[in-house]
């Protein structure tokens, strides 16, 4: 008996971890660190124990329409909850592509899963190893797989439309809650969806990682290359051929020669350390570690010492120039937080 305890709760809780843990596998880049991804189980296995506390007293307050709480307002609730965290790493630029995006998500819903199912294993696990089977392979996934799709499609509209705002994040927030809807349904046998789960995520996250590193590898060349020859022309000064030399040079009957001087300053800077993050990048794919460098921490706080010189005003002017869109954020975040490290 204690034996079939034992094995109901690991093949409850287990497979979904081994899961997580193949998609870290996949991550060429190790675009995701460790530490995030134990924050990402924590903050699931937390909007767990919250939607628990909602959703009891709910059914016992609904009683008469349970099946329909489960079927439409639990997915609403419990996507809400698991979806803050993906949304905060987006937002703040903390998670730039589908990779780490999926990987952080799928960590939120799979300690939603853990926690959940510990709850459900508690309150019901006299019910046998087959349904601790059906929520270890069934239940479990789905929490991770919509949670996952949500970010990613997040991470595909900014990248492919330019959406900012509420704008961005509510189509991935409303997949979750209806893919999450139409499993809770019951359309489907328990084995059934147990199996269409099974099959079917595995395949759409390999499929959307593939996709998304190749799409990375791509744009690391080419914006690498870029990068490269802008660094070049500011160092041979010919940076007034370019249209970036161009805009600076009409700014100077706005803003004096020091702040002007400043903005170039600024320019070169970012551009080296997005140039110096990017081969980062690479040389993790290759399986090179990258050693702690000292002198990152000085770069980043004469950055923040430029803009400060520059000023607010200055820097809405600057703005075009420098590297500012998510996936260039994200680069000299991580970059700050992988090179400075002793």
């Amino acid at each position: 008996m204690q034996l079939e305890v034992v094995l109901s709760h690991a093949v409850a809780l287990l497979p979904i971890l081994a899961f997580l843990g193949a998609l870290r596998l996949m991550d060429s880049y190790k675009l995701v660190p460790g530490k995030r991804i134990l924050v990402a189980l924590g903050i699931g296995g937390a909007a767990a124990a919250l939607c628990y506390a909602i959703n009891s007293p709910a059914f016992h307050l609904f009683q008469a329409y349970g099946i329909d709480y489960a079927r439409f307002g639990a997915p609403f609730i419990e996507e809400l909850a698991k979806g803050w965290y993906w949304i905060f790493l987006i937002a703040t630029a903390r998670v730039a592509f589908m990779v780490d995006a999926g990987i952080c998500s799928f960590a939120v819903g799979a300690g939603f899963s853990l926690v959940e199912n510990f709850f459900y294993l508690q309150e019901k696990g006299g019910q046998g190893f087959a349904v601790s089977t059906l929520r270890g392979f069934g239940t479990a996934v789905m929490h991770g797989g919509v949670a996952a799709i949500a970010a990613m499609v997040t991470i595909f509209l900014s990248e492919r439309k330019g959406w900012r705002g509420i704008r961005l994040f509510a189509p991935g927030l409303l997949a979750a809650m209806t893919i999450h809807s139409f499993f809770n349904q019951g359309l489907l046998s328990p084995v059934a969806s147990t199996v269409v789960m099974l099959v079917s995520m595995p395949i759409l996250m390999a499929a959307v990682f593939l996709w998304s590193e190749s799409l990375l590898r791509h744009w690391l060349g080419d914006k690498l290359d870029r990068d490269i020859e802008l660094l070049n022309m500011i160092a041979t000064g010919e940076l007034h051929r370019t249209r970036s030399g161009a805009y600076l040079q009409s700014l100077q009957d706005v803003f004096p020669p020091a702040i002007r001087g400043d903005m170039l300053c600024m320019l070169q800077l970012t551009i080296e350390l997005s140039v110096r993050a990017k081969g980062d990048m690479l040389m993790r794919e290759a399986g090179i570690e990258i050693p702690p460098d000292p002198e990152i921490e000085a770069q980043f706080q004469e950055l923040a010492y430029l803009e400060k010189s520059i000023g607010r005003t200055g820097m809405l002017a600057v703005g075009p120039l420098l590297s500012q869109t998510p996936r260039d954020l994200w680069e000299m975040r991580r970059l700050a937080q992988s090179r400075s490290r002793g």
